[in-house]
């Protein structure tokens, strides 16, 4: 069995030194989402305690009145996945950011923990 690091270090260093090789793999409701980075071959297990959309220069959320932000991530995670790209990663703030290219919205993950897996 591989080892878990329960640290945001390695998501940290994978999205310093190759951001765009870190893609969304999957989306677990009620609360994970995990990455993948290409070249590293290591696996990014996000806890979020938040997740928030919105569009670019917008404050308010982006989508239907009554759909959550995990609702409109599932929705683009289903759709249009290779449009979607990690755009920030804060360890210090315990956040995230995942930018989609095809409908131009932007996910403000607040993170609980960050995980990473040798796959």
């Amino acid at each position: 069995m591989s080892p878990i690091f329960k640290s945001g270090a390695f998501v940290q260093q994978c999205f310093s030194v190759h951001p765009l090789c870190l893609t969304v793999k999957r989306l677990a409701p009620p609360d994970h989402l995990v990455l993948s980075c290409t070249s590293c071959q290591l696996a990014h297990r996000l806890t979020l305690r938040s997740l928030r959309s919105r569009l670019p220069g917008q404050n308010e959320p982006a989508g239907e009145a009554g759909d959550s932000a995990f609702d409109r991530l599932a929705g683009c995670v289903e759709t249009h996945r290779a449009a979607l790209g990690v755009s920030a990663v804060d360890v210090v703030r315990d956040a995230a950011e995942i930018r989609c290219a095809e409908c131009r919205k932007l996910f403000v993950l607040d993170v609980a923990l960050f995980e990473t897996h040798q796959r």
